[in-house]
């Protein structure tokens, strides 16, 4: 492999900061807020031109993970609520009062970009959009600056607090802690996906609709790659007339950029190519795709090594930490990492899977789950401790959302948006304290954090 050497230059140094923030969704958009409203001057970097993340980039919904395990009383409050609540009051989203009723959160997409705009802007969040983050200075062992790529060329940025939330751990790999990837036998990760808007539902008798399914159907037993084959739910949009499916499956590295751009790619036509075979149905001629994402869906890729490796034990079992600052009360969903699917279903990495070729099956079954053992106690969940929001052996740095130290397992549970919302905001409160006080964040009371998210309405 050839290699350019850089020459060495300097590096104007665009703010100074108490807390910066990289990453502006699910986890990374609590995470200002929390800090800022604490007083902290908090930067929030975002590669994109709105907030959001995967819930708007990539259409994922609905929002998983705010009910306790099997249904029953909300475990998100503070924040995540308020961000839910006030998507409610302008039509984007379902009232918090039916949310907690349904599987999930139904909103739109677009709703929740001016939602989130309206909040950065209402706590003085300082906000870079369309900017990309490179690397990070560290020094004796702490991280002090982040280097960012803008349309103004590189910039950098200084904080005593730096919160990574862009969800692969890119912060904190780039800083040089230790990150993990995929499951333990092969490294592979969950497999990627993309969730698509189809419009023209609204007119479609039931006749015509199962017409179309069984067309797309047709199109999964000749092999195209669909895990869900179906018109779609409300999902990331609640507009009449219109849903959102999540079916496509490619089984790649989202930190690989030439699998990231693959999966782009595959996903993509997938959508299409539903699209081609609903359309060959007598009367659904008139559907058509509304949105497709503007960044393939990620499940999983690198999970940085904290104080705490939250594992898939402690999912099941509803283990409780001294030191909690949110709950996890979504199941171990880990989608095969090859980005098989079996009879258009069944998509899930277990000891019951049927394919039973599988490399993980006929050599490393020991590291699977069991079928009947994915979900926390009834009526409960698992707590997330501040620890595995702290890296191991990395100073100034805290690390927010679908990245936090889990194993395989938990983190299939954890990634959800609802409980990496929850972890932003603890994640942010965590380090305007950290700030405030001039201390490292692995040096903060658990008790104080978790006395200020308490106060602040959050579920912990």
């Amino acid at each position: 492999m050839s290699t350019v050497t850089l020459p060495q230059r300097e590096v104007r140094v665009l703010d100074n900061v108490d807390v910066c923030v990289i990453g502006g969704g699910p986890g990374g958009l609590p995470a200002a807020l929390a800090a800022a409203r604490l007083g902290a001057k908090t930067l929030l970097v975002e590669m994109q031109g709105f907030l959001g993340g995967m819930a708007t980039a990539g259409l994922i919904g609905p929002i998983l993970g705010h009910r306790a395990s099997g249904g029953g009383d909300a475990v998100i409050g503070g924040i995540p609520k308020e961000i839910c609540v006030r998507m409610a009051e302008i039509g984007e989203a379902a009232p918090w009062e039916r949310a907690m009723e349904e599987w999930g959160i139904a909103f739109n997409a677009e709703g929740l970009k001016i939602i989130a705009d309206r909040m950065v802007r209402e706590a003085k969040v300082r906000v870079i959009y369309h900017a990309f983050f490179v690397d990070a200075v560290v020094d004796d062992n702490r991280m002090t600056h982040a280097i960012i790529e803008t349309k103004s060329g590189p910039l950098a940025i200084a904080a005593r607090v730096f919160i990574d939330a862009t969800g692969d751990g890119d912060v904190a790999y780039r800083a040089g802690a230790e990150c993990t990837k995929g499951r333990p036998a092969d490294g592979l990760p969950m497999a990627m996906g993309s969730i698509f808007h189809v419009g023209g539902v609204g007119p479609l008798d039931q006749a015509t609709r199962e017409a179309a399914v069984a067309r797309m159907r047709e199109l999964q037993a000749d092999g195209a790659n669909y895990y869900n084959v179906s018109l779609g739910n409300h999902g990331s949009t609640i507009r009449d007339g219109f849903l959102s499916l999540n079916a496509t499956r490619y089984g790649g590295d989202a930190s690989e950029v030439a699998d990231l751009t693959e999966g782009e790619f595959v996903t993509r036509e997938l959508a299409w190519r539903a699209l081609d075979a609903w359309r060959s149905a007598p009367g659904a001629e008139g559907l058509f795709i509304a949105a497709t994402p503007a960044h393939v869906g990620t499940r999983e890729s690198r999970q940085v090594v904290g104080r705490y490796v939250l594992t898939g034990e402690d999912i099941v079992s509803g283990r409780s930490f001294d030191d909690s600052i949110a709950r996890a009360s979504y199941w171990i969903d880990i989608h095969c990492p090859r980005g098989l699917s079996e009879g258009g279903q069944v998509h899930l990495c277990t000891k019951s899977c049927a394919k039973r070729d599988c490399p993980m099956i006929t050599d490393h079954a020991d590291q699977l789950p069991d079928h009947d053992r994915l979900h926390p106690p009834e009526g409960r969940w698992c707590d997330v401790p501040l620890r595995s929001l702290l890296p191991q052996s990395l100073g100034g740095l805290l690390v927010s959302g679908r990245c936090i130290s889990a194993d395989y397992q938990a983190m299939a549970a954890t990634r959800v948006m609802a409980t990496c919302m929850a972890i932003g905001e603890a994640a942010g409160t965590a380090a305007a304290f950290a700030a405030r006080h001039r201390v490292e964040p692995g040096e903060l009371d658990p008790t104080d954090v978790r006395g200020a998210l308490s106060s602040a309405g959050a579920l912990i």
